[in-house]
């Protein structure tokens, strides 16, 4: 069974399920190196509040996430109470208690995938029917060493979950129906609670030592406020206790910022201190997922042969994503083709043909080298049409002395005329010209308007290779009012045979009768969201431009680099060059059709097959379901593309057919996370601010204020407001806790102070 069919299953039984993280050789699919708790902890953003039993929220989180892990929540809202039996440690503690009250009932039970040195499973899961109306919370060591339960708060990784062991987590069995908890075991849990972990306060005359001085200080500060002293006798009395007791003193600003933020309430309202809450008595902290999904990583073998060596001598002398190269290089290509040749999908329906020409981007951040990349890549594309400028220039000359002397030819033949119409004699010939003035062939533009963009393709048959720097100003272009016609022609352009027309009063007609753009670019993610947030609500944005940009990639950086200076690999750019010059002198007036050959069209086929049916899966997000929509047109597209790059022009062959399904995969990933990247701002502030806590911010203190956290002017948290909104989503998540008083002279004002869950970095899940 997959953990989906899991996942559905346990949703039909009333549990809440939560899509969980998976073991990637031995390393968590969240990416994170010291990942305390791999393959376990929830994906989605707001963790277990996202707990849900609805069958089709479970297959678009599992669309998403095909290989995720499933937990499923316990407590009151699944009705289950899970008893975790871990290790050796567990087991002995497990059978004192059943020697002393009896054997556990027969009940649910789920081996996990923790094994031992001897390679056998080393721990199990009871499932029990919680008790109705008990509060029952999670917690660890309070029925014995190795047992642990989890209840209202908590969740368990359930079969069939691979757990970072490599093995399977599985039902003893599966149709055992669920037992009530025993009646020993709730007497205990209720008996016996945890002595409160909450600090206590150095005694009067003992060394406050680094880790304390903050936290004593400030509840020394709370208890004089409390009792009526003023502001200004509260900071001299901590000046005098810092320096007496605090081993080293803190700096004299920040006990001076604890005496003011203290002072600021009344007496009355200061009912918490960071000591008065026990370390109990504070929630697990809820954790909250990356912003974006995880994306397939780029493998060299996805390339073309003729295209791997400059894609892999770019990427290492830059330092650069393997994806940044690669998709500028199909980009590219796909510029250089256009309408240059054709692929016809299907083997008898010759109504449907397919023109090459594609638009893509990089995802990147400012600064991470996306312009020089694209313009190394181009290089050799630029050089052609560098070299057709040249002929043009030549060309021109001789055009230009012809029609001098054609001129000329022509007045005199004007005196002849007019001399013979005189005498009555026989108009002499007219001198015949069949002089024709050359045209500039094209390959590349970068910053045309758009009635000189379609003046342009209306002298160049095959289309044009639209390069722009950052996408975001050509993207921006579009949405002015006035630009309507404008955005039509890129639509049109797009689909790369559909003709337009131009009608302009004092410039006449021009007409284009096959309009066909290829368009690449950079883009940041900031400025993508931006646009997506318009496009993906229904907005005027949403007509469906933002799904042709079928190549687009948004890879992880590498987190190292390395210093690398040496020549470029001359021959791999020679190579690349000579698959360009090679295409660009196709005529585009008789474009090359290719078809599949028999094993590369039944492969295509079946991939339409399951794309289509995938397509209208109501499950699937809209904005997913009409970014897929368009990859009718591109599987075809690059298996005609990667073909014509290795020399192949008779038919498609399977090999390059199979390379184009296994790119479709690959930039359906790329997709997912652009799409996903519409995150609400103060969530994406969140995640920065709790990356932070989670590193041990504050941890000494144990409190901090909104201002302690905008004036580091952090990036998405250097604003009192983007600070604000940061915490309130992590006080929902129960990383922090705001103060709860307020201002005397601003009744009910929020307070400004927050507590640092003391439990943050501790592992939540069995």
């Amino acid at each position: 069974m997959t953990t989906l069919k899991a996942a559905l299953a346990y949703a039909e039984r009333g549990w809440l399920v939560v899509p969980l993280h998976n073991p990637k050789q031995g390393v968590c699919s969240c990416r994170k190196k010291n990942c305390s708790s791999p393959g376990k902890h929830p994906r989605t953003e707001h963790g277990l509040n996202d707990g849900s039993k609805d069958p089709k929220q479970i297959a678009r989180w599992w669309e998403k996430w095909p290989d995720a892990n499933v937990g499923i929540l316990t407590g009151q809202e699944s009705g289950l109470l899970v008893l975790d039996v871990d290790g050796a440690d567990g087991k002995a503690s497990l059978q004192a208690l059943t020697a002393a009250h009896g054997s556990l009932p027969k009940t649910l039970c789920a081996r996990t995938g923790r094994k031992g040195a001897d390679g056998k499973r080393k721990g199990c899961h009871y499932y029990f029917r919680a008790p109705a109306g008990a509060v029952i919370r999670n917690s660890t060591g309070i029925l014995g060493k190795g047992l642990d339960i989890r209840a209202n708060g908590g969740y368990v990784v359930a079969p069939p979950s691979l757990h970072p062991s490599g093995l399977l987590y599985e039902w003893l069995a599966p149709e055992q129906p669920l037992a009530d908890v025993p009646p020993w075991m709730l007497a205990k849990l209720a008996e016996a609670k945890p002595a409160p972990a909450a600090q206590t306060l150095p005694a009067q005359g003992e060394v406050i030592a680094t880790g304390g001085r903050n936290a004593a200080l400030t509840s020394l500060a709370g208890t004089m406020r409390r009792r009526g002293m003023t502001p200004e006798a509260i900071e001299a009395a901590l000046m005098k206790e810092n320096g007496a007791r605090c081993k080293p003193p803190l700096p004299t600003n920040e006990v001076r910022e604890i005496a003011r933020s203290v002072a600021r309430y009344p007496p009355a309202a200061l009912d918490i201190t960071p000591f008065s809450v026990p370390l109990d008595e504070w929630p697990e902290p809820e954790p909250l997922a990356t912003s974006i999904p995880d994306v397939m990583p780029f493998d060299l073998a996805l390339m073309p042969e003729s295209f791997r060596p400059l894609v892999k001598d770019v990427a290492e002398r830059m330092q650069v994503p393997l994806d940044f190269p690669a998709v500028t290089a199909i980009a590219t290509l796909a510029g250089v083709t256009n309408r240059r040749a054709e692929i016809q999908p299907k083997r008898n329906d010759h109504t449907w043909t397919v023109i090459p020409n594609l638009w893509g981007g990089i995802v990147a951040p400012p600064g991470m080298l996306k312009s020089p990349v694209v313009s190394c890549m181009t290089q050799n594309a630029r050089a052609i049409e560098h070299g057709w400028r040249d002929a043009h220039e030549a060309a021109e000359q001789e055009y230009k002395s012809a029609l001098e002397e054609q001129e000329l030819k022509k007045a005199a033949w004007k005196d002849r005329f007019k001399a013979a119409a005189k005498k009555n004699q026989d108009a002499p010939a007219r001198p015949e010209s069949d002089l024709v003035r050359p045209v500039l062939r094209r390959l590349i533009t970068s910053d045309a308007t758009f009635e000189s963009l379609h003046l342009v393709l209306s002298e160049n048959p095959a289309g044009l290779f639209v390069l722009r720097d950052e996408l975001t100003g050509w993207l921006a272009g579009l949405e002015r009012q006035g630009r309507e016609q404008e955005r039509a022609f890129f639509l049109e352009c797009w689909n790369g045979d559909a003709a337009f027309t131009i009608d302009r009063i004092g410039r006449g007609s021009v007409h284009v009768p096959r309009a066909c753009i290829s368009l690449f670019g950079g883009i940041q993610p900031a400025r993508l969201r931006d646009y997506l947030a318009d496009a993906m609500k229904n907005g005027p944005s949403n007509d469906g431009l933002m799904q042709r940009f079928q190549l687009i990639v948004w890879p992880d950086m590498p987190p190292e680099w390395s210093y690398v200076d040496r020549k470029p690999d001359t021959e791999a750019q020679a190579r690349t060059a000579e698959v360009y010059r090679r295409i660009t002198a196709m005529d585009p007036t008789k474009p090359l059709r290719l078809q599949f050959d028999d094993e590369a069209q039944a492969l295509f086929e079946q991939w339409l097959t399951d794309l289509e049916q995938r397509i209208r899966d109501d499950s699937l997000p809209l904005s997913m379901q009409a970014h897929l929509a368009k990859f009718r047109s591109l599987m075809p597209s690059l298996a005609l593309l990667f073909t014509l790059a290795d020399g192949q022009e008779k038919s498609v062959p399977i090999s390059q057919a199979r390379l184009a399904c296994e790119w479709c995969e690959y930039l359906e990933s790329h997709a997912r996370r652009v799409y996903a990247s519409q995150a609400l701002p103060e969530l994406e502030a969140a995640i920065a601010l709790s990356r932070r806590l989670a590193k041990g911010w504050k941890q000494e203190e144990g409190c901090f204020t909104v201002r302690d956290v905008y004036r580091n002017a952090w990036s998405l948290l250097n604003t009192p407001d983007e600070a604000r909104a940061a915490l309130s989503v992590l006080e929902e998540y129960r990383w922090v806790r705001r103060e709860k008083s307020s201002d005397a002279q601003n009744p009910g004002r929020p307070s400004e102070n927050y507590y640092r869950n003391p439990r943050i970095g501790e592992p939540h899940a069995n």
